[in-house]
């Protein structure tokens, strides 16, 4: 299940909770991470001297895109869904401010004054599709096909304890009424752009 982060709203956290299951994730390129001087997790943990839990992958095998997890100053715990809705819309004013405003020092003034780690919202940082063909980057591709900023939400969508099916996704979508795109779908798209 994917939001623009523009557009995120305590409801659009309260959908992707019930419906979607899955950890609810914000998402920015790479490059917008290093502007903001963000780095990858699995780095930083690998600094920490945990080099023997960050060196091996899950069964997908493409290394982690997780970040920071963050949380505004201004909510009250950081789990509400109206607090991650919060979170994600000053995220979003970040991200807007260096690539809309063309204006970094701003950007990286808001974030480092107006966020607190760790906290519930984990910043996923999508890398080229070349590298790493996961949800964080198809909905990346999605959003520049859209002519939107990078700046995200994605919650996979569960059943009972399993990842949902397609079919399952695509009743999920039926009753919000909204669509369904696959990732080949998407890089179709691209290589027509």
């Amino acid at each position: 299940m994917v939001f623009f982060a523009g557009a995120v709203n305590t409801y659009s956290i309260t959908l992707s909770r019930k419906f979607a299951g899955g950890l609810t994730c914000y998402v920015t390129s790479k490059e917008v991470g290093s502007l903001l001087g963000l780095q990858y997790l699995e780095e930083a943990f690998r600094l920490l001297g945990y080099e023997e839990l960050t060196r091996k992958r899950l069964g997908y095998g493409d290394p982690p895109n997780f970040s920071l997890w963050v949380n505004h100053v201004s909510v009250k715990t950081g789990i509400r869904d109206s607090d991650k809705a919060k979170t994600i819309r000053e995220l979003d004013e970040v991200v807007r401010l260096i690539t809309e405003e063309r204006n970094t020092s701003l950007a990286v003034k808001k974030f480092y004054s107006e966020f607190v780690a760790p906290g519930h919202v984990p910043i996923l940082l999508g890398r080229d599709l070349n590298v790493r063909r996961g949800h964080t980057e198809l909905s990346l591709a999605l959003a520049k096909l859209s002519g939107l900023r990078p700046s995200l939400i994605i919650t996979e969508v569960l059943n009972d304890g399993e990842a949902a099916t397609y079919d399952e996704v695509k009743k999920l979508a039926e009753k919000f009424s909204t669509v369904v795109v696959r990732g080949d779908e998407i890089i179709s798209a691209l290589k027509q752009d």
